[in-house]
């Protein structure tokens, strides 16, 4: 279990480390979410994404309030639009910060529900920018 934590969690730094902490940097911290949301809807459904997400904000709250949602968005690309509006009234260290503990709970949630190995082929997939893989061969970890 360690071990795979220690996979997702180099896997986050990994879709992280091209996000510059700007004051435009906007779209990169929204980058992350879209390709994760490209990879895992066809699993889960728009539906169980938004979910996720969701909860997701609500587990970090706490520590950036600013992330709370009061939004009623039905759709990924609508809760996207949304996170990027949170991050764009922030200044750029507190979004980057807020952006890397949301991923992080998300990506813990998910790695709940699905097992850490999926959660980790689906991370390894979105941080490359690969395109949805059908039948793609089973890896063991």
């Amino acid at each position: 279990m360690e071990k795979n934590d220690a996979n997702r969690q180099q896997l986050l730094v990994e879709m992280m480390s091209g996000v510059q902490r700007t004051e435009n940097g906007r779209e990169g911290l929204l980058q992350p979410w879209r390709r994760v949301a490209a990879h895992l809807s066809p699993l889960i459904g728009e539906s169980g994404f938004c979910a996720l997400l969701g909860r997701a904000r609500r587990l970090v709250a706490p520590r950036f309030g600013w992330l709370s949602t009061s939004s009623s968005a039905k759709t990924i690309d609508a809760l996207i639009e949304n996170l990027g509006d949170c991050y764009g009234r922030q200044s750029a260290d507190t979004a980057h910060d807020g952006n890397a503990a949301l991923l992080d709970t998300f990506t813990r949630l998910l790695a709940g529900l699905i097992g850490e190995a999926l959660t980790n082929r689906l991370l390894h997939a979105a941080a490359r920018g690969d395109g949805e893989q059908k039948n793609a061969p089973e890896h063991k970890e």
